[in-house]
């Protein structure tokens, strides 16, 4: 009997082992489908460029010799990208020959076995040389969530890193293939996004002509400097891009093997990775009916999109290209904004159309009756009178904008007096006035 108990208190223990043990791959994971897939986890990489984590032999043959490249006129600098590939470096050796080197950090979600295994020592090497550097992750991810814990993963491996070069999203393995356009965008997002809210702006996107023409085409990938790779002897890639891998043949001293190439285009600096955005106008006064064009200048990057938007679109609307029109009397604020919130921002006060005095008639023995256009959506108007033309103006009177009369008494027989009135609307605390109406005269 006792031995019958043991024996259940064994299988319990082992049972209750095996539960823990699932526990805990499912805290890890939250669901299966943050599951890692085989290739992710044994880093055996399948895309235009690998099969099973080798380089393709169709794409050596492929390759230019990189004597015939045709270093691009922009290009500003030249550096490597390399991984656990391409084994233990000697960066004491490469520091002579380069000028920048981008470190592959690791691959696929959060998963320390998923650390490229040459990481910290390539980072220590760049630092110890003084070799700028940037790093990239190779993506897995087919929906947001695993792109999420990608990001995670970059962040961990950037924690205490020196970075002047930015920080590369890879896509190009073929099992994201299946995936729409669209869904791309929205992985890509996630993880660029989770980036940014983590605090690094520095970020950019790899992958190769092909897959820059014809699938990651969202506009998420307008926002970020492009890493393009084409083994050619030019880049005829026609979109923008800040990088380009053009040969994997590369020979530097110092790395066993070959390693990769790329020249990096423009100059690079930290507007350019963190733009920001300035409109050419701060206060505009518009009369309504009428209408102005606004410029802004993105400072840096300007693939990021500018976005306008009126904060009162009764008083004025603006378009895509910073293009006002006036809706009615009152004031508004024009913002033009950057997706990684630089803004800036343009006060639009609209005054009222400018009315105009119909008539002045004598009125009685001692008046003059002045009567004016009205104007539609004002709160009222205010005549002004002087015995000269040009100076000497008081408000004789403020009337409401249901009046277009008003008749001044008092006045002495054979003296000119002149008029002139404006409108006004109240906007909150604010009163704005119209411009006045064209002075008119009658001798009394």
């Amino acid at each position: 009997m006792k031995e019958r108990n043991l024996n259940r208190y064994i299988r319990f223990v082992f049972l209750a082992a095996c539960l823990g043990i699932v526990f805990s791959i499912s805290s890890v994971w939250g669901s299966e489908k943050l599951t890692p897939s085989k290739e992710e986890q044994t880093d055996n990489a399948n895309s235009w460029r690998y099969k099973n984590g080798e380089v393709r032999k169709d794409i050596k043959k492929k390759s230019k010799d990189v004597k015939s490249v045709v270093k691009p006129s922009d290009a500003t600098a030249q550096g490597i990208d390399v991984s656990k590939h391409n084994g233990v470096i000697q960066w004491q050796l490469v520091k002579e020959q380069v000028d920048f080197a981008i470190l592959r950090a690791g691959v696929g979600m959060d998963l320390p076995v998923q650390d490229d295994p040459q990481w910290e020592a390539n980072v220590k090497g760049c630092e110890e040389n003084g070799i700028p550097y940037g790093a990239y992750l190779y993506s897995y991810a087919d929906n947001v969530d695993k792109a999420k814990s990608e990001a995670k993963h970059m962040i961990r491996l950037l924690k205490g890193k020196n970075l002047s070069y930015p920080v590369y999203y890879d896509i190009e393995d073929v099992s994201l293939q299946k995936l729409s356009n669209a869904k791309l965008g929205e992985i890509a997002s996630a993880f660029l996004t989770t980036m940014e809210n983590a605090g690094y702006k520095n970020l950019g996107v790899y992958s190769n002509k092909s897959w820059f023409t014809t699938k990651l085409t969202a506009s998420v990938f307008s926002k970020y400097p492009r890493w393009i790779a084409q083994y050619n002897t030019t880049c005829n890639y026609t979109g923008s891009y800040r990088m380009w891998q053009y040969s994997e043949t590369g020979v530097i001293d110092g790395i066993s093997g070959a390693v990769d190439l790329n020249y990096k285009i423009g100059s690079w600096n930290p507007a350019f990775l963190n733009p920001s955005v300035w409109m050419n106008k701060t206060a505009v006064t518009l009369t309504n009916g009428g209408g102005i064009t606004l410029s802004a200048k993105i400072i840096g990057n300007n693939n990021y999109p500018a976005r306008w938007k009126s904060s009162n679109t009764s008083v004025a609307t603006v378009n895509s290209t910073g293009g006002i029109k006036t809706r009615g009397t009152g004031i508004t604020t024009i913002t033009v904004s950057l997706t990684n919130g630089s803004s800036s921002k343009c006060q639009i006060t609209v005054k009222p159309k400018i009315n105009k005095i119909k008539s002045l008639k004598k009125s009685g023995s001692k008046s003059i009756k002045v009567t004016w256009s009205k104007v539609s959506g004002v709160s009222g108007y205010q005549i002004y009178m002087s015995t000269k033309k040009n100076s000497g103006y008081k408000k004789i009177k403020t009337l409401s904008y249901k009046k277009s009369s008003y008749t001044k008494g008092s006045l002495k027989k054979k003296k000119r007096y002149y008029f002139k009135v404006r409108s006004y609307k109240k906007a909150g605390s604010t009163t704005i006035y119209s411009s006045f109406s064209a002075v008119k005269s009658l001798k009394r």
